[in-house]
């Protein structure tokens, strides 16, 4: 049986890890062949790399080998990557890439030409690295009819949000753990605003319904105005804050799509889901709840999946590039005004009589009925400010939404408002 002929593009830490794995799995040596790496400065040593491995720098030396049959794309961001990869695929040569930006953003583009050359895209990493959660999708539930799909899928938030509710720390302190022990990026914006895992959710949610969900069109907040405040009163009222990235079949047809921080209950099965690790909650009509968890981030997980998709090509088993939701219709998504749901909320008041009756009065003209009312016994902050946290009765965001903008007018302080998940 001859061995299939890779390509490696970067030679970063996933490549790193990617290229020893190549170097000592017995199987991977059994199936593949590393021909080529694509970096920067061929000069730089690089002793883990297999004797077949050679050092090019020109593109062209790896699109224009008729020898290779598949190439690693694992040089991240979207404009580089993305020439690569209709390159490799133009030319008739197989794509494996974990580039989650990439697919969330030209996924549609890149399918539809694989399918024209007759070739595949395999993508298992993008998404919670070594949890195989794409291969679920795609293969294992592919006869189900998949209602729902719910994950912690950003490492990082994840982490920052298990310390503040474990060590009773700030948001600030524990980013600043998360940072220390190599969790975050020193630029922590593109996973605490929920941008990444609002990427990861279009790609989920393309699979699970079949439609194409672009991750521009989702929903998306993040968890940088949460305070250590949010965090005990939520489990004081037995619930567990998580960044959770959701779809969902709506009664319309419609999906819900959505990334934000959520309340769950302590009994929920991504509650008890800590620090780095990632995990996604399926429900489906036959099976009912599966929970997929690992790690979701690093290189040796993040390894695995990729040579995963380079067996599965040299196996021929890669599933064709039309089976995964990117090259079908667009998704019909739900306006979140329309969701309806119960909701937790922190003002900050000023410290005088009439707030609360204010605040509840608002709310009643807009049809939000509150379930309770809670003034924690705290100092006035640098503005004078104390906190007030509600929660509502079951209630039609756009109608919450039009009472806090309503509040807005008032000059008072920041508003969190969280989604309350009773199941």
């Amino acid at each position: 049986m001859s061995k299939l002929v890779v390509a490696l593009a970067g030679l970063g830490t996933i490549g790193t890890g990617l290229a020893r794995l190549l170097a000592e799995n017995s199987v991977a040596q059994e199936r593949l062949v590393l021909k080529s790496v694509l970096v920067r400065d061929a000069s730089k040593p690089r002793p883990y790399l297999p004797a077949s491995a050679r050092l090019v720098t020109n593109l062209q030396d790896v699109i224009g080998d008729p020898e290779i049959d598949v190439v690693v794309e694992l040089w991240g961001g979207v404009d580089a990557a993305l020439k690569l990869c209709r390159s490799a695929l133009a030319a008739g040569k197989h794509v494996v890439t974990a580039n989650k930006n990439l697919l969330a953003e030209k996924g549609p583009e890149l399918f539809a030409l694989a399918r024209e050359n007759g070739v595949t895209i395999g993508f298992e990493a993008s998404v919670c690295a070594g949890i195989p959660i794409i291969r679920v999708l795609r293969e294992a539930l592919r006869a189900e009819r998949i209602l729902s799909v719910e994950g912690i899928v950003n490492g990082t938030t994840n982490y920052i949000l298990t310390r503040m509710s474990e060590a009773h720390i700030s948001y600030d302190e524990a980013l600043k753990e998360a940072q220390e022990k190599g969790y975050a990026e020193p630029d922590p914006t593109y996973d605490v605003t929920g941008k990444d895992a609002a990427c990861k959710a279009g790609i989920l949610a393309s699979l699970a319904f079949g439609s194409f969900v672009d991750s521009q069109r989702i929903p998306t907040r993040g968890i940088a105005t949460l305070g250590a405040e949010d965090v005990r009163q939520a489990e004081a009222m037995g619930y567990r804050i998580k960044l959770i990235a959701a779809g969902r079949r709506t009664a319309s047809g419609a999906l819900d799509v959505e990334v934000a921080p959520v309340l769950l209950p302590h009994d929920h099965p991504l509650a008890s889901v800590r620090l780095e690790y990632n995990a996604v909650l399926v429900e489906s009509q036959g099976l009912g709840r599966t929970v997929y968890s690992g790690k979701g981030a690093g290189p040796a997980p993040t390894a695995v999946s990729l040579l995963a998709d380079l067996l599965d090509a040299a196996d021929g088993r890669a599933l064709p590039a039309d089976d995964a939701g990117f090259t079908a219709n667009p998704a019909v998504l739900e306006p979140p005004r329309d969701q309806i749901d119960r909701y937790y909320v922190h003002l900050c008041v000023p410290d005088k009589p009439g707030v609360l009756a204010k605040v509840a009065g608002v709310l009643a003209t807009r049809d939000v009925s509150l379930a309770s009312v809670l003034q924690p016994e705290a100092e006035p902050d640098a503005q004078s400010f104390i906190p007030l946290i509600l929660t509502t009765h079951r209630a039609r965001r756009e109608n919450l939404d039009a009472a806090l903008t309503e509040l807005k007018k008032e000059p008072w302080g920041k508003q969190v408002v969280l989604r309350i998940q009773d199941r």
